[in-house]
Order: C-alpha cells, then sequence, then structure tokens
C-alpha cells in the first residue's frame, strides 16, 4: 500500500498534461525519453531496501553473500536515478521542461 508521498512522485513522473516551455513560450505537451512502465519498475527498485528492513538480522548474518549484493545494488543505483530524475523535453522543439520553470504572469492590462 503505497502512502500519498508515493502517489505525489508517481504523480510527479507521469505525463500529467500541458507544461510551459521557456523557448515556445507557451504551453506545450511534453514527452520523456524513457517510457512511463520503465520509470514506474525503476521507483520500485528504489524501494527496494524498505521491503527488505525486515529481513535485515538475516542479511546481516551472513555478509559473504550479501555484502556483494548490497554492492552490486548500490552500483545500479546512478543510473536508475538518472532515469527517474530525468526532466521532460517540449514535443514541439525538444528543450527541457524542468520543473523550475515558472509560467509567465498575465499582464495586467
Amino acid at each position: 500500500m503505497r502512502g500519498p508521498g508515493a502517489r505525489a512522485t508517481v504523480a510527479a513522473m507521469d505525463h500529467e498534461g500541458p507544461k510551459h516551455c521557456a523557448r515556445c513560450a507557451r504551453d506545450v505537451e511534453v514527452h520523456y525519453r524513457h517510457p512511463r512502465w520503465l520509470r514506474r519498475v525503476l521507483l520500485g527498485y528504489l524501494c527496494f531496501p524498505i521491503a527488505m528492513i525486515p529481513a535485515f538480522p538475516f542479511l546481516a548474518a551472513d555478509y559473504v553473500v550479501s555484502l556483494p549484493i548490497m554492492m552490486v545494488y548500490m552500483l545500479g543505483i546512478g543510473p536508475v536515478l538518472g532515469i527517474v530524475r530525468e526532466p521532460p523535453t517540449c514535443s514541439t522543439c525538444g528543450a527541457l521542461v524542468g520543473t523550475g520553470v515558472r509560467r509567465p504572469a498575465p499582464s495586467q492590462t
């Protein structure tokens, strides 16, 4: 069962609709380089250690096996974070449409 924080994270990386492109100066449809299902699977990869907390005593008892497995897991986190955090691109001009870009204020005329 996911909490409200997980829902916000999944909603943020899904296609929510038009976003503002600074280069086009209008709201445009956005696209991600990787498909939605891959980003969701990799988000589960990042949440996997939370599910392993109850098994920690068993993993800690056998460091010969669990330590190399944990090191391999840690090597995979870098590429996974790169895919999960990737910003969307504008479908019209191909510019990055980040979350930090604000829409211009409407003119008061």
